[in-house]
């Protein structure tokens, strides 16, 4: 489509802007934006939580350039390292997160289910948008069809270009999906639910969808057993999600939240935890 957004001409030398870059720093600042949102229901202060966002922030593109470089090690031997082009692979994000996540829970004695349930909605609706990034650039494509929907990529720098056209719209059809969970779920976290609840579910919507979209998705990766990286990653995410869900419901829940005679509400370590006095 529109790989290139504009061009910066500087001292008579040009430099191209990607869309898919621009549209990536949006996503990074929105999902944070987001986080920030649904911390404050947690009694989080927006310049402490600052704290906890960069460190999620360079897990998520850390985690997303490593299983680049491993998904595409093949042709980065075949072409050399540095004449290959990073890329950025969503689910080594997600991974990245939640180890950034599982570091902070240890190191400031963080409780890791209510950070993920804080992020998720914000790292659903960043994922959405960096689709958006993905359909102008021309990668991540799908197969080829005869459907009406079919989007035809003309750009010779897209990737989809080089492949028999028109093709499966599958980059929208994601990005519309992650932004609707990510809405659902911004109105679905709150300190009152069981902690944790809202990222596993979301885990494992999102695992089921990516399954599924993956079988209409065409351009090249590493496959085993007949599934692609994206289905394996997805068998495990689903799995880690169901088994929150069993911890969650054998586990005894917390007091309810109460202001009145025998409990109170206090704030540790930046967000909002309940004693009882009982």
């Amino acid at each position: 489509m529109h790989p290139i957004l504009f061009t910066i001409k500087i001292f008579g030398n040009s430099f191209p802007i990607g869309t898919y870059g621009v549209l990536m720093v949006i996503a990074l600042a929105v999902g944070a934006g987001v986080s920030i949102v649904v911390a404050r229901r947690y009694g989080y202060r927006p310049a402490e939580f600052w704290n906890y966002c960069l460190p999620a922030l360079a897990g998520l593109i850390g985690g997303a350039l490593l299983a680049g470089s491993l998904v595409f090690l093949p042709e980065r031997i075949g072409r050399g390292h540095i004449d290959y082009p990073l890329a950025l692979v969503s689910w080594g994000g997600i991974l990245g997160i939640l180890t950034s996540l599982l570091f902070m829970a240890v190191k400031w004695r963080l409780r890791f289910l209510r950070l993920a349930d804080i992020f998720t909605p914000g790292s659903l609706i960043g994922m959405g948008i960096g689709r958006i990034g993905c359909f102008f650039a021309g990668c991540c494509y799908g197969v080829q069809t005869s459907s009406p929907l079919g989007i035809t990529f003309t750009d010779p720098i897209a990737p989809a270009s080089a492949v028999r056209q028109p093709l499966a719209p599958v980059q929208l059809i994601s990005a519309a999906f992650l932004l609707v969970a990510g809405l659902v779920f911004l109105r679905a976290v709150y300190p009152r639910r069981r902690e944790g609840l809202v990222f596993a579910v979301s885990a494992m919507a999102y695992s089921l969808f990516r399954f599924t979209v993956e079988y209409w998705r065409a351009d090249p990766r590493l496959f085993a057993l007949g599934m692609s990286d994206g289905q394996w990653f997805s068998i495990g995410y689903f799995m880690l999600g169901f088994g929150i869900v069993i911890y969650l419901f054998l586990k005894r829940p917390h007091p309810p939240l109460s202001h009145g005679r025998g409990g109170i509400i206090v704030y540790t370590n930046g967000g909002l935890d309940t004693w009882n006095n009982n």
